[in-house]
This record gives structure tokens, C-alpha cells and sequence, in this order.
């Protein structure tokens, strides 16, 4: 196996080649060194800069997070270097996140794995998603399991997907609802949701309306347009609630207006009916009027399942 400080030089060999080779007449051992140092301090905070997650507590959170599909990929170079000159787990799961998307998935799983041994708990989710789709439920299980008991919120989301759908466990509903609402407590509007969800549909649980419409109007509040539309359909069937259909109208013209093609159709009905002004009324909001809609766009939404980061 490669040694570590093997793998740092190589680093470096790699990174700084040209810049050794303009200067190797003039300067010294230690203003080279000087500067693999300072060239390597740049690499971490471009890591941190480029690729830290939303939902990773152990972030540098001097920069703001990045979603996994805006990461650069110049962040892989930055990540690598910044991993193999300090060892420190966040680095190696951030570059994880960076090959996975750039499409590297072997090289992902290994990087998501070196932060995984080092007890990293956001690595654990991903990695953990990962070995779920190669079919091994029961890692996966065990990972989000390790996670959300460390803390992190989407481990406990991931969690209680795996105990209410029996991923790599029995299903187990109470545990699937402790484990979401740990996750809604701590601000996670798909927790929320499926929640509501849950007590909406009755499958799991003796069916309560109440407490569903709370969960989706938590989830609406954080901006989870499931809910807005869920939330809808139960105002306008006056459905463990009082009837209203412009409230009806205002959930599903707030999830038009986040893109959501479902409730852009059930507006157009809402216009249709005389519920809201039509859309040539200069009041409309301009995000739902611009909204096209397809056939196959009208389909409710489901449970929301497990997500990575």
C-alpha cells in the first residue's frame, strides 16, 4: 500500500510542477517548501469554498454550502490535494462529493470511504446511499444508523425512510416517526411531509387527518411544495378541515410558482372555476402564467424517499 507521505509529494509533484520548474535555478529548499505550504492552505479553502455540503455539521462554515449539482468541478484537484497534505476526513468527503459529480463514482466511493473510517457522519449517508443501490441494505442501514445517532439530520431523514420502508431492517412505523421527527425538529421539510403523509394515508397508522394537515402546513412553511399540494387537495375536498377553496388556490399557485407542474394544472382549474382572476388579469403572478404543462404533469406527488448530499 502507498504510504501517506508518498501520496503528498506525489500531490505536489502534480500541482506545483510548473511553478517548482520556473524557480528551481533561484530558490531555495525552504522557499520551496514555503510555498507547497502555501499552495496547499489555497487548496483547503477552495475544497471548503467549493464543495462543502448544506447538510454537513462539520462544514467550514465560513463559506456558504454548496448543493452537489453546483459543485465546480475544479473542486476535485483542490479536495485531493487538500485531503492528502492533512489527512482530515472533510476533505475527503467533500472530494467524494466532487467526483461524484463529475461522474467518478469508484473513486467517489473511495473517498467517501477514507472519511467513513475516520467516523466522519456525513460521509456515512452518502456512502451509505451508495451501498444501498449496489444492493446492500443492511450497510446502508447500519451507516445512517452510526450518522444519525452523531447527529446529522439527514441521517435521521435517511433513518426513518429505512424503518418505515424496511431497508436493511424490519419495518418498524414508531421508529420511522421518531427518526423523522427528530430530523422536522431539526428544520428538515421532507421529514415534515412525509410525516403528514403518513398519518394522511392511514396505511402505517390509524389515519388523522389533524395531525396531517400540521405536519404539511409545517412542511409549506419551510417551502416543501408536496405539501403546499397535499395541503391544497385537503382544503378544496374539505378534508380534516373545514372546506376552502381559496386556500386550496393559494397552496397550489405556491407550488406553481416553485416550479411545481401539478399545481399549476390545479390553479388553471381554480382560474377555470372562478376561484382566482383568470390569467389575463395583470394581478397574476407571472411565474404561474409561464408554467407549461404536458400530459402526465398532473400525477400527485408520492412519499418522498431517502436523499444524499
Amino acid at each position: 500500500m502507498t504510504s501517506r507521505a508518498s501520496k503528498v509529494n506525489r500531490g505536489f509533484a502534480i500541482v506545483t510542477g510548473t511553478a517548482v520548474a520556473l524557480c528551481a535555478l533561484t530558490a531555495s529548499p525552504g522557499a520551496e517548501e514555503r510555498a507547497s505550504l502555501q499552495l496547499a492552505s489555497a487548496m483547503q479553502v477552495d475544497c471548503d469554498r467549493m464543495a462543502g455540503s448544506p447538510y454537513d455539521q462539520q462544514r467550514n462554515s465560513e463559506f456558504a454550502p454548496v448543493g452537489i449539482a453546483e459543485i465546480d468541478g475544479s473542486a476535485v484537484d483542490a479536495c485531493r490535494v487538500a485531503f492528502e497534505t492533512t489527512g482530515n476526513p472533510r476533505f475527503a468527503y467533500q472530494l467524494g462529493r466532487a467526483l461524484n459529480k463529475t461522474q467518478q463514482a469508484d473513486q467517489a466511493m473511495s473517498a467517501y470511504n477514507a472519511a467513513v473510517q475516520a467516523g466522519y457522519p456525513a460521509a456515512k449517508v452518502n456512502f451509505g446511499m451508495l451501498m444501498g443501490r449496489l444492493g446492500d441494505e443492511k450497510s446502508e442501514f447500519k451507516l445512517y444508523t452510526e450518522a444519525a445517532q452523531s447527529g446529522n439530520v439527514l441521517a435521521a431523514y435517511n433513518l426513518g425512510v429505512a424503518y418505515r420502508d424496511g431497508l436493511g431492517t424490519r419495518p418498524d412505523v414508531k421508529k420511522a416517526l421518531t427518526w423523522f421527527e427528530k430530523a422536522a425538529t431539526e428544520g428538515d421539510d421532507t421529514a415534515a411531509f412525509n410525516i403528514g403523509a403518513i398519518y394522511d394515508e392511514g396505511h402505517l397508522v390509524p389515519q388523522d387527518d389533524q395531525t396531517a394537515i400540521a405536519w404539511y402546513d409545517l412542511a409549506a412553511q419551510r417551502g416543501n411544495t408536496d405539501a403546499m399540494i397535499n395541503l391544497g387537495l385537503m382544503y378544496e375536498a374539505g378534508e380534516g378541515i373545514e372546506a376552502n377553496v381559496q386556500k386550496a388556490a393559494e397552496m397550489y399557485r405556491k407550488a406553481a410558482e416553485n416550479g411545481d407542474l401539478f399545481g399549476a394544472y390545479k390553479f388553471l382549474q381554480m382560474q377555470q372555476l372562478g376561484v382566482v382572476p383568470a390569467p389575463a388579469d395583470p394581478s397574476m403572478p407571472e411565474g404561474v402564467n409561464s408554467l407549461v404543462l404536458k400530459p402526465g404533469d398532473t400525477e400527485q406527488s408520492a412519499i418522498a424517499a431517502g436523499k444524499e448530499i
